[in-house]
């Protein structure tokens, strides 16, 4: 399959290049995007329980402010990541932290920006800074860069020797793309039977981000054209406590996917928490409602890896069949012509 979201030897030396640029020994890394640009690596730091990576994602101004005072902001490297250099979020946050930290450390050491190798406000406002420059491959968009530096450099910027088996386990689902066939047919006819919510039960916090990073993925590339489904979230088993009575009882039009992290430790938490999982999958099967069950080993990178890629090409068979384009938003440009 010729994507270059999905040329696993190209993206892997283009990594290898561009992660040089930030040569520094940082102790923390902040990376500042929104959703494609940050979601990825949001979700591989999540699952690899990696609290040195922090992400600004929102525009609570408080918590910024929070944030600023509580970092050894010389021990701390800031990434801005915008693919078009327009995102109004992210040079916004750019312009208040140069207003923040100008006066407490040296700028061109320790801001970077990711962006494309073209005029924008990003680009022209880094070069006046003179930050470093990482190039956003312009054929990658967000939603789809999970193996590009987009998410590879923030990602694995504490744990480069989990890169490569994240990436081969990328390149080993493209061997089974099999999977991904039967999953886009499964989803299609889930939608023939007018059901039109996707509910992702997850049953470890280091998978929320992974769910997150679905949501984005299936909704945004699906969603055109009255087709599509809307992907819903579910933090068990705290959900269990206030949603559980609707997916269970009320409307049946949802699909279930429940994604559970296999602890390596055994305590009385984790039993808690797969019991938890088991009883909900066997309910849910009682119901007649058939989840897709995923089950993730802790720390096993290259399984994420495979389904990561394993989820893309569901998205690509499926929007073949729906017949729409996975690669546009049209509709999201909307907003943004109100913006003032």
């Amino acid at each position: 399959m010729n994507y270059p979201f999905l040329d696993f030897e190209k993206l892997e030396k283009k990594f290898l290049i561009s992660r040089e640029i930030i040569s520094q020994k940082f102790e923390n890394i902040v990376v500042i995007g929104f959703g494609g640009s940050t979601q990825g690596s949001k979700a591989i730091n999540s699952f690899l329980n990696e609290i040195r990576v922090i992400y600004i994602d929102h525009l609570h101004s408080k918590t910024i402010d929070k944030l600023v005072l509580t970092l050894n902001l010389e021990k701390t490297g800031f990434i801005f990541i915008s693919k078009s250099g327009k995102t109004s979020e992210t040079l916004s946050i750019f312009e208040y932290l140069i207003d923040k930290c100008k006066n407490k450390i040296n700028i061109s050491n320790h801001f970077f920006s990711l962006t494309e190798d073209k005029q924008s406000q990003l680009h022209d406002f880094s070069l006046q800074h003179s930050m470093k420059l990482i190039e956003h491959d312009p054929d990658i968009g967000g939603r789809f860069s999970i193996f590009s530096n987009t998410s590879l450099i923030p990602g694995f910027y504490f744990n480069f020797d989990l890169c490569k088996k994240f990436l081969e386990g990328g390149g080993e689902a493209i061997e089974e793309k099999g999977l991904a066939e039967d999953l886009a047919d499964q989803l299609n006819q889930s939608m023939k039977n007018n059901k039109n919510i996707a509910a992702y039960l997850i049953y470890g916090q280091q998978l929320l981000e992974v769910g997150f990073w679905k949501k984005q993925l299936f909704a945004e590339s699906l969603g055109k054209n009255g087709k599509g489904f809307m992907p819903v979230v579910s933090e068990m088993t705290k959900d269990q406590h206030s949603i559980l009575q609707l997916f269970l009882d009320g409307p049946k039009n949802a699909f279930f996917e429940i994604m559970s992290m296999e602890s390596d430790k055994v305590n009385l938490i984790n039993m808690t928490l797969s019991n938890h999982m088991s009883a909900m999958h066997e309910t849910l099967i009682k119901q007649g409602l058939k989840p897709r069950i995923s089950i993730f080993k802790e720390n096993d990178i290259k399984e994420l890896g495979f389904y990561f890629c394993i989820e893309i090409l569901t998205v690509i068979f499926l929007a073949k069949l729906l017949d729409v384009d996975p690669f546009v938003q049209e509709a999201v440009e909307l907003q943004k012509i109100n913006l003032s």
